[in-house]
């Protein structure tokens, strides 16, 4: 169920590739399950680990970096993961990493609302 939901979300955002069924086969599912990963151990180290430890990470360029450096690493994970399956590079390649992320920034915006009244220092960071 959950697998589905990426292959169709990740066609509906950046369209289908009919030429390369290994996308929706192979590169959907892996593409999105890593980068829900990489995003919650992010938000967990942020709010649970950092958030909690100090008084020195709750400031709102600590929050916008741990988002540009989630937006590189999910922006990564889907050009490497799709150049690996598929074999080589394309506009659709591109445009597919960009739109994941995309996804991933708004995701951490949303998981950031619900997790920052867990810090001690964070909670109120980012907004």
């Amino acid at each position: 169920m959950l697998l589905t939901i990426f292959s169709g979300l990740y066609e509906l955002i950046s369209g289908s590739n009919e030429d390369v069924p290994e996308y929706f086969d192979e590169v959907y599912d892996t593409v999105g399950q890593i980068t829900v990963a990489v995003i919650m151990l992010m938000i967990l180290i942020f709010y649970l680990l950092l958030g909690r430890w100090k008084p020195v990470f709750h400031k709102l360029g600590h929050w916008i970096s741990t988002l540009i450096l989630i937006m590189v690493a999910a922006f990564g994970i889907a050009f490497i993961t799709a150049r690996d399956v598929i074999g080589e590079v394309d506009a659709y390649t591109v445009r597919f990493s960009l739109m994941n992320a995309i996804l991933s920034a708004l995701l951490f915006i949303l998981l950031s609302i619900i997790f920052k009244r867990m810090s001690v220092f964070s909670k109120r960071t980012p907004f």
